[in-house]
């Protein structure tokens, strides 16, 4: 599928970063040329970008388990935390079109939410990208706390204020936890054993090959949007039959392909 150049207008993003707080205008990114086989398909509505996400089984003790029995591994953690951003997602009563769920790999925040109005409805939308040290976190309560903060964004909307009344409403909507209710949270930092952790994983990741050894590069926060400021969103379009895919669609119709290519 090679990309065209195309722009969306939007109304704002509120992107939060857990202690830092952005808002701006953003509009989609310029459309990077890139040969691609795909042309002419397009990728069908999925649940989550990764597995079986919205199983009726799940529950937050299974989760916290699950959590508990996969350590610090991160290809373990990527699909879990996946699954549960789909059971929280569901629960907060948002499409699962519309809100995905993205990563990063900064240590200076844990989860950053863009919001945006759909350039063809108008509707509201959101793309959230959580840390990948999060993913590898011992604790089980920061990666449902830092979850339901972005939900929170989520369901407040673009127009809201980052941190004021409508945000602080869907907090106790989500019964988000008291550590994970403000701007800033002390939860994630202040503990050595923590960081020693990642730093053990910083080398494991370069011995395997880099950032993107382990964690979809389609997914990641700087693929998807050029800045949290004024940046653009990172869209693909086939010159000739018109479709149109942005990163999530893109990836998943490259697991679709991978699943069929396996059977």
């Amino acid at each position: 599928m090679s990309s065209q150049t195309a722009r969306v207008s939007v109304t704002r993003v509120a992107a939060d970063r857990a202690h830092l707080t952005r808002s701006d205008t953003v509009v989609h990114r310029r459309r990077r040329t890139q040969h691609n086989p795909r042309r002419g398909r397009t990728a069908t509505p999925r649940a989550s970008t990764s597995g079986p996400s919205d199983s009726t089984d799940d529950d937050l003790a299974s989760f916290e388990r699950a959590w508990k029995s996969t350590g610090a591994d991160l290809s373990l953690r990527w699909g879990l935390i996946n699954r549960l951003f789909a059971f929280e997602r569901r629960r907060a009563g948002l499409d699962e079109n519309l809100w995905r769920l993205g990563w990063h790999a900064a240590k200076s925040y844990v989860g950053i939410t863009y919001l945006y109005d759909d350039d063809e409805t108008g509707t509201p939308r959101g793309d959230v990208f959580v840390s990948k040290y999060l993913c590898i976190d011992p604790s089980f309560d920061n990666a449902l706390g830092c979850l339901r903060h972005e939900l929170a964004h989520c369901v407040a909307g673009p127009k809201s204020a980052n941190h004021g009344a409508d945000f602080k409403a869907a907090c106790e909507k989500l019964d988000c936890p008291k550590a994970w209710r403000s701007e800033k949270t002390g939860a994630f930092y202040s503990r050595p054993t923590v960081q020693m952790l990642w730093a053990k994983h910083d080398l494991e990741e370069l011995s395997k090959g880099g950032k993107f050894a382990t964690l979809p590069a389609m997914l990641y926060e700087k693929n998807v949007w050029s800045a949290a400021q004024g940046g653009d969103r990172t869209v693909f379009r086939d010159g000739e039959t018109g479709t149109t895919l942005d990163s999530f669609q893109m990836y998943d119709l490259m697991l679709m392909e991978a699943e069929q290519l396996g059977r």
